[in-house]
């Protein structure tokens, strides 16, 4: 209750101060660079000073070079925060068009990269999948995508959409699939993100998407321990 209090009192305080930088930043930072770096960091220092105690594991999968559509369950508003802080990439990820709205947090989202989605209005969700495209061909970003769409209760993995995956094929961008593994009864406390096997696009054509959403559904579920 202690780590969830402060976590939550964490966030007031540092994402405003972080927001600002963003946009400063943001304004100049065509690549994304640097905003990248400034996102990681405050997801860091919220963790640390909320004292969350989190680890990773398979990081020697993972090639810095490399650009990849991260697939993740989603089950926790610290995905988030443990993703950003545990994955040495540059990451955006889609987000709720509502976010967008803040004033300051949603300029410091559209300024970072990250890519709206109207989750009510397939037309235009495919248009955040033409984005993201556009945003892969000029920046090193890798792109975060939560196929279940929302948050599912623990020791559950809905069913996955697919945005994330026919971003992948049509970028031919390999998959990286992380589990984000929590303690039922404490989920602060030794969460562990685990990095998968990457999952090759090129030999997948759109009509067999489906084919795609299988495998990777399965590789983290058999993390989650999950039939």
């Amino acid at each position: 209750m202690i780590r969830y209090t402060l976590l939550i009192l964490n966030i007031i305080i540092f994402t405003p101060l972080f927001s600002i930088l963003v946009i400063l930043v943001g304004l100049f930072d065509s690549k994304k660079k640097y905003t990248s770096y400034l996102s990681r960091s405050w997801a860091k220092v919220i963790l640390f000073f909320s004292f969350v105690s989190y680890s990773i594991e398979g990081l020697d999968k993972i090639v810095l070079e490399q650009k990849y559509i991260i697939i993740s369950n989603h089950q926790s508003f610290l995905d988030i925060l443990v993703t950003f802080s545990l994955l040495p990439l540059d990451i955006s990820f889609f987000t709720k068009k509502e976010l967008f709205y803040i004033p300051i947090f949603g300029w410091a989202l559209f300024l970072s990269g990250m890519i709206s989605v109207d989750r009510f209005n397939k037309e235009k969700s495919k248009k955040s999948v033409d984005s993201a495209l556009k945003y892969l061909k000029k920046t090193n970003l890798s792109i975060l995508n939560y196929p279940e769409g929302t948050r599912t209760a623990f020791n559950n993995l809905s069913k996955f959409k697919k945005g994330g995956f026919i971003l992948a094929i049509q970028s031919n961008i390999p998959i990286l699939p992380i589990s984000i593994i929590y303690s039922e009864n404490n989920v602060t406390n030794n969460i562990r993100l685990v990095v998968d096997d990457i999952i090759e696009t090129l030999n997948y054509n759109l009509e067999q998407r489906d084919d795609l959403i299988g495998i990777t559904r399965t590789t983290i579920a058999k993390k989650l321990k999950i039939k």
